[in-house]
């Protein structure tokens, strides 16, 4: 697949998504200190013909995402382990979309993306 240029609003879910990570921690622990941005899928990801990629979004302790962590949880290179220690990453995503909600009123995208999102194995 080819790289996709986020859009105004994607871009703008990135930043909530980070603010999100500054205000209640990233995951899997809440720290709230030395996270990145983690594309749960990649960029480009579709689920169910939905394009989600650039919306199915992790704020991620950079020990468990940065690709040159040696951790064991490494979501990057132990996407299993890290399921097994801290949970599903789409039931971390809903969670953060539970708080973002209430605090905005609203997500960014339609729920046929909230759902396929929910609906992937990861």
């Amino acid at each position: 697949m080819t790289a996709t240029n986020p859009t105004a609003a994607q871009k703008a879910w990135l930043e909530r998504v980070s603010q999100y990570a500054e205000e209640h921690g990233s995951f899997p622990k809440y720290n709230v200190y030395g996270f990145q941005l983690h594309h749960v899928m990649g960029r480009t990801a579709r689920h169910n013909k939905v394009k989600i990629g650039h919306w199915f979004v992790l704020p991620i302790e950079a020990k468990y995402h940065d690709i040159s962590s040696n951790n064991h949880f490494n979501v990057t290179n132990h996407r299993k382990r890290y399921s097994i220690e801290f949970g599903w990453q789409r039931n971390q995503f809903a969670a953060m979309c539970a708080v973002i909600r209430r605090e905005d009123g609203s997500l960014p995208f339609d729920d046929d993306v909230y759902h396929a999102i929910l609906d992937t194995g990861y």
